[in-house]
């Protein structure tokens, strides 16, 4: 029996419906949907579909009884779970934190992603780390009363940027009600540290893993488009610095699953070391294949490198 449970967040499946994104997962053999939640701005609807903007396969905060009872006849009708929602609440917003709560309970969905301070250098950590304890006071209090777990994410940009950070913040509460989104390839953007020690870090409050790579490449040509002085260099090059006092500026971006930074046969070694059998969501933004293939691919990666680590459930 395989050792994890399979799931996909539908920000990466933007060209699909709900409907066809619950037939393709189940084609694919991806057990579990964590659904976007998201209101999509009426001038987005006429654009492509894309991950952050015309997404086809986003729950509106808004959504109709009969949208809901659709996407749940979706999720039966192909043998899967709706097993979470993913909004972009803002850190303090009880109000719509609970309606979304309330949204979570009505799909069946078992977590929900919470809100999270963005780092802001002129307000600074301290303020900020405080707001955040203010409102997941509250937030624990409805992950109670409601039955679903509330995910704090790891994620470049806010104050939770690794798995240390997030122990900080998550360790206040009960892991049965607060628990952590592991996301290694936001940690390659910023928050990078053993992902071993992360995981042996966070202990009961890992309670999710999303799956998506990324990488970081130096930046070759300067604004007028000549290449820099250290590009050479930068790229491995024997040799001086072309000019020792101008760095390079170096960037980071999305990857596939196989071609980033984040070692992900590694990452299921360890995950299994320390005793994590839930669930990989992938979200992958590389735009390498379309949603149905991508799914494919995914299912393919972890089943493979499950079986060649020996990795089954016990």
């Amino acid at each position: 029996m395989s050792r994890f449970k399979l799931s996909v967040f539908t920000v990466s499946t933007p060209e699909l419906t709900h409907a066809q994104t619950c037939e393709a997962a189940k084609e694919a053999g991806v057990e579990g949907i964590e659904w976007r939640c998201k209101e999509t701005p009426a001038a987005a609807l006429s654009e492509s579909p894309s991950f952050w903007g015309n997404n086809r396969s986003t729950l509106a905060p808004s959504a109709t009884a009969e949208e809901l009872t659709s996407v749940r006849e979706s999720i039966a009708k192909n043998g899967l779970r709706s097993i979470a929602l993913v909004p972009y609440l803002t850190c303090g917003d009880l109000e719509g934190t609970e309606a979304l709560f309330r949204l979570a309970k009505s799909i069946g969905a078992s977590m929900i992603r919470v809100g999270v301070p963005g780092y802001q250098p002129e307000i600074g950590h301290g303020k900020l780390f405080e707001s955040a304890v203010r409102y997941l006071d509250k937030v624990e209090g409805m992950a109670g009363e409601f039955g679903i777990k509330a995910l704090i994410e790891i994620h470049h940009g806010t104050i939770l940027p690794s798995a240390s950070a997030a122990y900080r913040l998550a360790s206040r509460y009960s892991p049965e009600r607060i628990g952590v989104l592991l996301d290694p390839g936001n940690m390659i953007y910023e928050g990078m540290e053993n992902f071993r020690m992360g995981m042996e870090i966070l202990g009961p409050y890992l309670a999710h893993v999303h799956v998506k790579n990324a990488g970081w490449e130096p930046k070759r040509l300067l604004p007028d488009g000549s290449e820099h002085p250290n590009a050479a260099k930068a790229f491995g090059a024997p040799g001086p610095d072309g000019d020792p006092l101008a760095p390079v500026e170096w960037t980071c971006g999305w990857r596939s699953i196989a071609s980033g930074a984040v070692p992900w046969k590694q990452i299921l070694r360890d995950l299994d070391a320390v005793g994590y059998d839930g669930w990989l969501g992938v979200e992958d933004f590389s735009n390498t294949y379309s949603s149905p293939e991508m799914l494919r691919t995914f299912v393919k990666q972890i089943r493979t490198w499950e079986d060649e680590l020996g990795l089954k459930s016990s």
